[in-house]
């Protein structure tokens, strides 16, 4: 019996009262996938993103996401988050905020968790310096550390390199190819900058006129992987919550088809075929 994907997008369309964002939108991300999210600005994707995290509800169709818990990256402005009165220590710990409680004090494992993840991310040694006090790349792997504490399977990311240099996107995507062969995650990220990331993703979905299309751009080997796709056995970085599927899903009837599943992977190292 196959796994089933991780996020399952079925004949879903959205849109703000009379403005139709995305329509007949059909697409899967498999486990422990690394998929690419691009198209214009407008396009949609900052929507679709929404979508997957069920802060919006489709108005036609369903999107059903099968992780235990999600992680989520947004976009934002440094200027913004720099000046936040706290350290390093307790922004990851807000992503720890429903397991400690609104008006309780961490406890020595939750602490552990923040140790862990500053760790991973390489940002262990600034658990005590103000936000205020790091670069524009050493922020956003705070905010990483941030989702990642929670221990989620599925990490989403809202154009995480905006606002900072070459040098500190690398080592961000390092990273996120880390959390996504080593641990095994699942990692879906918005990006405009497609040709530095192809080397890591399995493949690009675009976002254009309202439907979302697999981006060929980026393949060497137009080739279908679907039962060849080598996926390693993740390592375990943290906690994991309880199993669970969450579907958000329009009411009435929609029209039932196939979501499209075309498992491609390219990389600038492969010899084309």
């Amino acid at each position: 019996m196959m796994e089933s994907p991780m996020i399952t997008v079925k004949d879903m369309a959205f849109g703000y009262g009379k403005d139709n964002i995305l329509t007949n939108v059909n697409f899967i991300v498999k486990k422990q996938e690394y998929v690419g999210i691009i198209g214009a600005n407008g396009a949609g994707k900052s929507t679709l993103m929404k979508l997957i995290l069920g802060q919006l509800t489709p108005d036609k169709g369903e999107v059903v996401v099968a992780a235990k818990a999600v992680g989520y990256v947004p976009q934002v402005g440094f200027h913004t988050v720099s000046n936040f009165p706290a350290n390093v220590e307790e922004i990851v710990l807000t992503g720890l905020h429903k397991d400690i409680g609104m008006f309780h004090f961490p406890q020595k494992a939750h602490k552990q968790k923040v140790i862990d993840v500053l760790e991973l991310v390489g940002m262990r040694e600034y658990k005590k310096k103000m936000l205020s006090e790091l670069s524009g790349g050493q922020q956003q792997r705070v905010l990483i550390a941030r989702a990642l504490v929670g221990g989620p399977d599925l990490l989403v990311l809202d154009e995480p390199l905006t606002g900072i240099d070459k040098e500190a996107g690398e080592t961000l995507y390092m990273i996120l190819n880390k959390l996504n062969k080593e641990f095994g995650m699942t990692i879906v990220m918005v990006t405009h900058n497609m040709e530095q990331v192809a080397r890591f993703t399995n493949r690009f979905y675009h976002v254009s006129n309202g439907s979302v299309h697999l981006d060929k751009s980026s393949i060497l080997c137009d080739e279908v992987l679907k039962d060849k796709m080598l996926i390693s056995k993740p390592k375990r970085y943290g906690s994991r919550h309880a199993a669970g599927v969450k579907t958000y899903q329009a009411t009435g009837e929609a029209e039932k088809e196939k979501p499209y599943d075309a498992s491609y992977k390219g990389k600038k190292e492969d010899t084309p075929c």
